[in-house]
């Protein structure tokens, strides 16, 4: 991959579905941020049930962020757990494009220097955060998308005595034969 760096600070992990409106324009901004605080770092863009053309935009990307990398497809739910096998970084920053966030830069100095102190962090609803090695029984076997896949990754790292710091809110649970009616009515 070209732009490697000896001694890789941190990998991004970004999950694409179908994101082609504003995909390009997010991993830019992130890559500039990232560049900006003088990181080292990479940015793997995996596909996660995408079915337009996001992947190929952020191919055309990579010649203008060399840091960038395109895995390909993955099963859905599945997208953090397969690149995880391509992650250098020291640390690693699970995202998922889709989830109608912009590319976490306010919170994500703050969520560094508390990785410091922790194996991981998970600001629910935006990402999660962790050190690569430290984390990587959890990170190589949890699956799930958004707030699903939080959850999971925190009751494994628990399971496990990880010590995970999390903030923000988890959002209710639905439950019953509504569930699925409420979901659809909610988007």
């Amino acid at each position: 991959m070209t732009g490697r760096k000896h001694g890789l600070g941190l990998s991004v992990i970004v999950v694409v579905r179908d994101d082609e409106d504003s995909v390009g324009r997010d991993v830019r901004s992130l890559a500039r941020h990232l560049r900006e605080r003088g990181l080292a770092f990479e940015i793997l863009a995996i596909g996660d049930g995408t079915h337009d053309t996001s992947l190929t935009l952020l191919r055309f990307l990579g010649a203008e962020i060399p840091e960038l990398s395109v895995l390909g497809i993955a099963r859905n739910g599945r997208g953090f757990r397969r690149a995880i096998a391509h992650a250098q970084g020291e640390a690693v920053l699970l995202w998922e494009a889709d989830r109608g966030t912009r590319p976490p830069h306010a919170i994500f100095g703050w969520a560094l220097s508390r990785l410091s102190r922790r194996v991981a962090v998970v600001v629910r609803g935006r990402f999660v955060l962790a050190s690569r090695l430290g984390a990587l029984p959890v990170l190589l076997d949890a699956t799930g998308r958004g707030d699903e896949y939080e959850a999971r990754f925190e009751r494994m790292a628990q399971s496990l005595g990880l010590d995970v710091e999390s903030v923000g809110r988890r959002p209710a649970r639905r439950r019953g034969l509504l569930a699925p009616v409420l979901r659809i009515l909610s988007v």
